[in-house]
């Protein structure tokens, strides 16, 4: 299997994995503890079962479709603040994190479908939707450093910074992440205007970050805004600077444009048909730029599997370049 840097030059679509804490809200009785939710089921059998099954549904929609696949650790809350508040010991960080990355090796190898990445996820130290959270950028290298490190050492294939709404604390934990020595990606939250949630422009963002020696990511990232969203953003970046396009690399999108703040609000699952959001997705495939496509909230293996199927078609024939109109 090839390095995923190297994948990632190669500029063919990649399938990513798609829902997961909404999986577990709706579609099983199992309760997540509030504060490190998901990567707190992994000590637990019945969770650890549910988890994967959620996780070899996703490497399933790859393998059908023979794409390379990304799965995410379960970790996005598994950084300092939310293990002390959900009482756990210091050791918390590592222990989680690290039995996260041994459970995706498990799942890869019990797969038997040898192009599996596994992204150790990062997430905000505070709430993703509120940027005034956010910690500078010292504070977030030291913050994110632990974390970082335990999933570099377990054997996470490259970083995922998921769902930032802060430029400063972004670049902190790019800091963090690319003192581990391996490849680190960078996923930025939108409001309804296209800007990070801070107020920074995405093109902003993508070139304060670019320009950081320390923190240079691998390639920008969308996360948790529906495709809609997604589309608008990626055509106000046409229109303020073309030339950064080719960083923006990744889109995992939400299957309802509601807000996840809103949609955990709601006592049942809510998406787009899978079709519908399958091309929804595929309209934003560029090989100069958006390939690594796949879901957040709201979206299951059916949504993945219809993204696959058009995922390969284009992969098979595409032109060089892409364009989105503004709507």
């Amino acid at each position: 299997m090839v390095l995923y840097p190297e994948l990632i030059a190669d500029a063919g679509p990649v399938l990513t994995d798609g829902g997961i804490e909404t999986r577990i809200m709706f579609g099983t009785g199992i309760e997540m503890d509030p504060e490190i939710q998901v990567a707190g089921l992994l000590g637990d059998p019945e969770g650890r079962s549910a988890l994967g099954e959620i996780y070899d549904g996703y490497i399933a929609a790859a393998a059908e479709r023979r794409l390379p696949v990304v799965i995410g650790t379960p970790t996005f809350r598994a950084s300092p603040n939310f293990v002390r508040r959900a009482g756990l010991q210091s050791s918390g960080v590592e222990e989680l994190n690290g039995r996260a990355v041994e459970f995706h090796l498990e799942n890869r190898l019990r797969s038997g479908y040898e192009p599996v990445y596994i992204a150790g996820v990062i997430g905000p130290s505070g709430d993703a939707y509120r940027p005034e959270e956010a910690l500078s950028p010292d504070a977030a290298a030291r913050y994110h450093r632990p974390q970082a490190d335990t999933l570099s050492e377990a054997g996470a294939d490259f970083l995922f910074a998921a769902t930032f709404p802060s430029v400063d604390e972004a670049e902190g934990a790019c800091v963090a992440m690319a003192a581990t020595g391996l490849p680190h990606v960078i996923s930025w939250i939108l409001g309804p205007d296209t800007k990070v949630l801070d107020g920074s422009s995405l093109a902003g963002a993508i070139a304060r970050l670019d320009s950081n020696a320390k923190a240079r990511p691998l390639y920008h990232s969308l996360s948790c805004i529906h495709p809609t969203a997604g589309r608008r953003a990626v055509a106000t970046l046409t229109t303020e600077a073309p030339e950064l396009l080719p960083r923006l690399v990744e889109f995992k999108a939400n299957g309802s444009p509601l807000r996840t703040d809103e949609l955990v609000r709601l006592n049942h699952p809510t998406a787009d048909p899978p079709g519908t959001f399958a091309d929804e997705m595929a309209v934003l495939f560029d090989r100069e730029g958006l390939r690594v496509l796949g879901g957040c909230c709201g979206t299951d293996d059916s949504h993945m599997r219809a993204l696959g199927r058009l995922l390969a078609e284009l992969g098979a024939d595409v032109p060089e370049s892409g364009t989105v109109d503004a709507i």
